[in-house]
């Protein structure tokens, strides 16, 4: 029975090989089958590429020949290696190869640093750059700069570059960046949107995703709660006398096509105040709104009123929904007389008149809640006159191209005047 070959043979025949000596000498010279050698060879190949990483496994495999008898001269020459490093390896790694479980025991020692790290400190994906630098240095005494930059998402360059300049280009954009939201949140009536931040930082020339946007305005405190959970309603019947002509169908062509109209109320020192507003569909633009005590016909009728010495004309269709302000006899024989179309949304649907809705949602969460409650009613009608020439000529409308509303209808003349020129 052949005797099997020891790690050391086989390193010195390896070696032979790598010297010059031919396979089939190596497999004459030693009795031993020329693919047993060159599976040797292989095996060499293999941990060369190990060697190459220098990894945990390699290194300990290198350590474990030495410690079986190899010379330190002959592992050198075999895997190109100095001996300082292999003298560099025996004495700060050891002698064996870890096993699963010692790995499983060092993976634990790092995960409870981590643990304990997150337990000092109050760790969030909100942090801004600095707070995370700061803790990276705070705990660099105890903890590898590598290890930290890996729990708070800080890239190793990133902390070196502030810890020699005390700052990144990425920080001072960021800076750059929060200085034009807060400019524009004073400017834009405090509006929450990152999307309208978006369209008006392009105008500036400034390129900054909606994503980033909504991260800086939480870290300036300027991003408003979540609105509560939609509540969905059922469709219901149709009605005879009271038909819903408009459909939903909200984006009109021209102006003066369809005006929408509905009242909100708000208590002022624990009285009601009644605020009826009426949109012309084609820019979302509001032409008129009035204020009342008492919520009645002459409420939507003054208002109506105002709208139509506003626009010198009457629309082709008026919507709102089932009040009795608005079905009542005196309001429909008014607007019948000018031939004007009545539209009505269905009892308890507000899908039907979403644009007044949205209005009035968004009316509340800019301007009425900031200031609520209000001392008087003065104030309260000073606060929506101030609402209503900024929502018309400096807000953004997402459903009309994030355009503001007169600007919309400025766009429309120009364009109809040019067709009446051209048509000369």
């Amino acid at each position: 029975m052949k005797q099997r070959k020891t790690s050391q043979q086989k390193d010195k025949i390896v070696l032979s090989y790598h010297n010059g000596v031919n396979v089939a000498t190596l497999a004459k010279r030693h009795k031993i089958s020329r693919s047993i050698i060159y599976l040797w060879i292989n095996e060499t190949k293999r941990v060369k590429l190990l060697k190459k990483r220098h990894s945990l496994e390699f290194k300990n495999e290198v350590i474990q020949k030495i410690k079986g008898g190899s010379k330190v001269i002959e592992i050198c020459e075999l895997y190109q290696l100095s001996k300082s490093t292999v003298y560099h390896w025996i004495d700060t790694i050891g002698t064996l190869p870890l096993k699963k479980s010692q790995v499983k025991v060092i993976e634990k020692a790092k995960y409870d640093a981590l643990h304990q790290l997150f337990r000092t400190y109050s760790i969030t994906n909100q942090m801004s750059v600095n707070e995370r630098i700061s803790l990276i240095t705070l705990n660099s005494k105890t903890h590898s700069i590598e290890f930290m930059c890996k729990l708070f998402n800080v890239t190793r360059s990133t902390y070196y570059n502030y810890k020699n300049h005390q700052t990144t280009p990425a920080i001072e954009r960021d800076k750059l960046l929060k200085e034009k939201i807060m400019f524009i949140y004073n400017k834009q009536n405090k509006i929450a949107s990152a999307a309208k931040y978006k369209v008006i930082l392009q105008e500036q020339q400034i390129i900054a995703s909606e994503k980033k946007i909504r991260y800086l305005m939480h870290e300036l405190g300027l991003q408003f709660s979540k609105e509560n959970k939609a509540k969905k309603y059922n469709r219901p019947k149709t009605s005879i006398k009271y038909r819903n002509l408009l459909k939903q169908d909200f984006n009109q062509a021209m102006p003066n096509r369809v005006w929408v109209s509905d009242i909100t109320e708000i208590k002022i020192n624990y009285r009601p105040v009644y605020l009826c507003v009426i949109i012309d569909l084609f820019a979302r633009k509001v032409i008129a709104f009035d204020i009342s005590k008492i919520n009645n016909t002459r409420l939507s009728l003054n208002t109506y009123k105002q709208a139509t010495n506003y626009r010198k004309t009457h629309p082709m269709m008026f919507h709102s929904d089932r009040g009795v302000q608005y079905t009542s006899k005196i309001f429909r024989t008014h607007l019948q007389k000018f031939n004007v179309q009545l539209s009505y949304s269905a009892v308890g649907y507000p899908y039907d008149n979403a644009a007044m809705e949205s209005f009035f949602s968004h009316f509340k969460r800019e301007a009425v809640y900031p200031s609520y409650p209000f001392p008087t009613d003065q104030a309260y009608k000073l606060k929506v006159n101030e609402y209503m020439d900024y929502y018309n000529k400096k807000r953004l409308h997402s459903g009309i191209g994030m355009i503001t509303p007169n600007l919309k209808e400025s766009i429309y003349k120009k364009a109809d005047t040019q067709r009446l020129v051209y048509q000369l």
